[in-house]
């Protein structure tokens, strides 16, 4: 493993010195993590820039060629290149333009591209997120084996930040979602003399979807973005790399106890938003609809199937669980700096609704015939 590629900039009298350092081999441009090729895409060539390759250690075809494109097909001042510059004379004396494709297919090379790399990008966190559940899994079974590694201090911290601290927020978007899902439907039953079924409909509205969706989109918006936050900023301050040098597991340590965590506290918050939006609809339909409380006590049992409250639940668990190893992987797979954390934080959000939404759907199709 050689040294690290690396770009020094310099004022030397008024002129620009551009000190490249470090091996620049194909090898060292794809392993190591630093920003000398940004740096690079972003160093726009000046009239009397000096570029020195007196530091270089290696470069190959491939180094030489990401000079060679950012310097615009054109060889500029250079000093100290040495045995190097025969990749650059090779460079000017053939055409390195790629062929251009008929007019009716020139849309491919902007479109395939782009496909590929998202296509790639997609199968790559698919695949850490995978890997990461699995890690927590052996992680979990190793703390059941030995009870004094289990992280009791963690998972307590995480269940106080994800359930205590929201259950004001989910009361109120529940009786706020229950008094409009009551309005909504009260028009049409109240048309032909089904009052009564509001408790029914309502039930199992809150109980079967509404409920666990209304608290995975809190848990996404206030825990998920924390967490990978959380996790990121230990990556800037190095504390994850502190922990491996004492020997801890930073997922026995960090993610398991948080994942645990939201795995544990969500089927709790599912059944206090049920609470609350169910209560929301008691009292709208009460003075709206005439159907009192009473009523409810009596007829709701029977409204609402027993497997209702199961799948709530487990949806609700399995909610809590992937929002918490697709938070902790975006916190783990961001880069040390502000701006790849925020991007992170971004992306932990947006995947974390799209993981609830597709296992909602998928849950939906699945159980159709159970419970209804």
């Amino acid at each position: 493993m050689g040294a690290a590629p690396k770009l020094a900039i310099e004022d030397e009298n008024g002129r620009r010195r551009i000190r490249v350092i470090g091996d620049w081999r194909l090898q060292q441009l794809v392993e190591t993590h630093n920003d000398a090729l940004r740096r690079l895409d972003t160093l726009r060539p000046q009239p009397g820039d000096v570029w020195d390759f007196s530091d270089v250690g290696t470069l190959d075809s491939a180094g030489a060629l990401v000079f060679w494109r950012s310097w615009g097909n054109a060889r500029p001042e250079v000093e100290g290149l040495g045995k190097h510059g025969r990749w650059f004379e090779r460079f000017a004396s053939i055409d390195l333009e790629r062929p251009s494709l008929p007019g009716r297919f020139a849309w491919t090379r902007r479109l395939l591209p782009a496909f590929g790399e998202g296509l790639a990008g997609f199968g790559r966190q698919a695949l850490g997120i995978l890997l990461l559940s699995g890690q927590f899994f052996v992680d979990l079974w190793h703390c059941v084996e030995n009870w004094r590694l289990f992280p009791a201090r963690e998972l307590s911290a995480t269940v106080y930040r994800a359930g205590s601290q929201s259950l004001f927020l989910l009361a109120f978007l529940g009786v706020l979602i229950g008094l409009v899902l009551t309005y909504q439907i009260s028009g049409q039953l109240m048309q032909f003399g089904l009052n009564q079924q509001v408790i029914g409909a309502v039930g199992l509205a809150f109980t079967r979807e509404l409920g666990p969706f209304i608290a995975a989109l809190v848990l996404v918006g206030r825990l998920g973005s924390a967490t990978t936050a959380g996790i990121g900023a230990m990556r800037i301050t190095e504390e994850l790399d502190a922990l491996r040098a004492f020997g801890v597991s930073p997922t026995l340590r960090v993610i398991m106890p948080r994942v645990l965590g939201m795995t544990l506290v969500m089927p709790l918050l599912v059944v206090w938003t049920d609470f609350w939006g169910i209560l929301g609809g008691v009292y709208l339909s009460g003075a709206q609809m005439g159907v009192t409380w009473q009523m409810w006590l009596k007829w709701f049992p029977d409204a609402v199937p027993i497997e209702d409250y199961f799948i709530g639940l487990g949806k609700g668990a399995l909610f809590g669980f992937m929002i918490g190893i697709a938070s902790a992987y975006y916190g783990l797979a961001a880069a040390p700096d502000t701006q790849s954390l925020t991007r992170h934080i971004t992306r932990a959000v947006v995947v974390g609704l799209a993981l609830v939404l597709v296992i909602e759907s998928v849950f939906g199709f699945l159980f159709s015939g159970v419970g209804l």
